[in-house]
């Protein structure tokens, strides 16, 4: 599923895949409420500093709770517009949202998968070389390696699990610092 995309012309930007919860809001388990969303602490200003330096902002999300139940897409979408507002109230946005509404690891849009990444890259005229993928999670790190960029891991709510990560950042702005810098 995506949000409307923001379109550019000329040569596609290189792209940092985000996770949702966890990495751009506090992680509430499955938030179908648009009134539980809280913007993690220097998410504006990661943000702000990809898109000066050219780079495309695309959330890469595993939502299962719609498999299971719990909300629907029209939650999911609700949720992605709270976080959007919050965002543009203070000049900011993201490009493109993308979630995977399934609970099995069978799907080609899970997470580590990759369908998602090459999806927004034909659909926002995005590139993957040059970009990274930044979560709270061992899908996330793995996601980054199976693209061939970093996967950089942020703190999240929960033990982690997963490959080594390129980066252990102690806040987004830290891992977006870090990307800008690899050029």
């Amino acid at each position: 599923m995506t949000g409307a995309p923001e379109r550019r012309s000329g040569a596609p930007r290189p792209a940092v895949f985000l996770d949702r919860d966890g990495t751009l809001i506090e992680d509430k388990g499955f938030l179908g409420d648009p009134a539980g969303v809280e913007l993690l602490p220097t998410v504006v200003d990661a943000l702000r500093l990809l898109r000066a330096r050219g780079f495309a902002a695309v959330v890469i999300s595993n939502q299962s709770g719609i498999a299971r139940g719990y909300f629907g897409h029209d939650a999911v979408r609700s949720v992605n517009d709270e976080i959007a507002r919050q965002l543009g109230n203070d000049g900011v946005a993201v490009d493109a949202w993308y979630w995977c509404a399934h609970y099995d690891e069978g799907c080609d849009c899970r997470k580590p998968a990759p369908g998602l990444v090459h999806r927004a890259v034909a659909e926002h005229g995005v590139r993957i070389e040059g970009g990274a993928v930044v979560g709270d999670r061992g899908s996330d790190v793995a996601l980054g390696h199976a693209v061939g960029v970093p996967g950089i891991l942020v703190p999240g709510p929960y033990p982690y699990a997963g490959p080594e990560p390129d980066l252990r950042a102690s806040t987004l702005l830290e891992a977006a610092e870090w990307i800008v810098a690899r050029g």
